[in-house]
């Protein structure tokens, strides 16, 4: 009865045997997915009317659709001396005004843009997890078969009672792997350093991407949240403006070009700027996991006690013996493999397995020792080669 309420029980829990950690999850898979909703929202002008809206002195629809396309394609502009100006009195938007001959101006046309670089930036977090897939193969998942923690989730515990045969199989392999794939942890911990390479570069490109105005952009905004709205300089005005000019040429009745200074509402601006608030703050905190995490991963292939007392962790008490039995001889690839291994086992199958494999491993360096007595040598396949 017990057993068959066991096999009951449905556990909704993500428990896929798998190698990665939390720290690459937040870019392949949060971070990643963040990007490609805020690709959507961006596009849906739909929700806040026309993506640009230009004040004319013709009343024409279809010259203001020129009007419109023209200054959304070739962008808009501010004034940089008339930001801080008191808006109402002074300016009647943000940095909006007629310009003096010696203003400079700021140019505002990358919101065109936003949505291909956000884009392009969501791919490139997931693409070290695309990286590591094609180099991995699914060999971890082939490694482990039978032995996973969520095999002991499910509606088959007569798994756990065969499993003796699969605990020897697989200290066999970790045997194997010891000697013959020792590049397994160098490959993660290169697509790791992926993602933080990634993930600096991508904050600083977005600072280039938006004019020199994004390294301090999110806390700018959360400094003047609380003041005033009418005599404070509000910084996502300034990078985003939701007014900006607009200069339009075009020929009069006469022949003459005309020149008309319009003023333009940039409605997708409105999404722009809250979406970029976001992502500071979720770029800075992930810059942040990310560069403790490396500082740990740093730690762990510098310092061999370090790894073992990791490991240990993972098992019982009575069990760390044979943890620091095996981390004696163990190289940094094989202390990956068996903490990835306990993480992904039931914690009373991988106390097991590790007293299976520090007995099979004295068995084999008993073996490799005798050989040496001898005068004997092994190659890879485990055949004895005679000096």
């Amino acid at each position: 009865m017990v057993f068959k309420a066991l096999g009951d029980i449905k556990v909704k829990a993500e428990v896929k045997p798998t190698v990665d950690n939390i720290m690459c999850r937040l870019h392949y898979r949060y971070t990643y997915i963040k990007y490609m909703a805020f690709v959507l929202l961006c596009t849906l002008y739909d929700a806040i009317g026309e993506k640009i809206q230009c004040l004319t002195d013709i009343d024409s629809d279809s010259y203001k659709d020129v009007v419109n396309n023209y200054c959304f394609i070739m962008g808009t502009f501010t004034v940089d001396r008339l930001h801080g100006k008191q808006v109402g009195v002074q300016v009647p938007h943000p940095g909006v005004g007629p310009p003096e001959p010696n203003d400079e101006l700021t140019f505002h046309s990358y919101y065109q843009w936003v949505p291909f670089v956000l884009f392009v930036q969501g791919i490139l977090f997931y693409a070290p997890h695309w990286i590591w897939k094609l180099w991995e193969k699914g060999l971890f998942k082939t490694v482990i078969q039978k032995l996973s923690v969520r095999d002991y989730l499910g509606d088959n515990l007569e798994i756990y009672f065969k499993k003796d045969k699969q605990i020897q199989k697989l200290s066999d392999y970790v045997t194997y792997h010891r000697l013959n794939e020792r590049g397994w942890a160098y490959k993660f911990f290169f697509c790791e350093a992926l993602y933080v390479v990634n993930v600096f570069c991508t904050f600083f490109f977005t600072d280039w991407f938006l004019g020199g105005q994004f390294l301090s952009y999110g806390s700018d905004v959360i400094q003047v949240a609380g003041l005033d709205p009418e005599n404070r300089t509000d910084p996502m005005a300034f990078v985003f403006p939701r007014m900006a000019k607009c200069t339009f040429r075009s020929f009069g009745s006469s022949g003459t070009i005309q020149i008309r200074d319009v003023m333009c509402l940039i409605a997708t601006n409105i999404i722009n700027e809250k979406i970029y608030v976001y992502i500071w703050v979720w770029l800075v905190l992930l810059m942040t996991v990310s560069s403790l995490w490396m500082l740990y991963r740093l730690l762990t292939i510098i310092l061999p006690f370090f790894r073992k007392f990791l490991l240990q962790t993972l098992v019982k008490s009575h069990y760390k013996s044979d943890v620091a039995e095996i981390m004696k001889g163990a190289t940094l690839s094989e202390w990956f493999l068996l903490m990835n291994l306990g993480r992904n086992m039931e914690v009373t199958v991988f106390c097991e397995f590790i007293q299976d494999y520090a007995k099979t491993l004295e068995r084999t360096m008993g073996v490799e020792m005798s050989d040496k007595l001898n005068g004997n040598l092994r190659d890879g396949d485990g055949k004895t080669v005679w000096g």
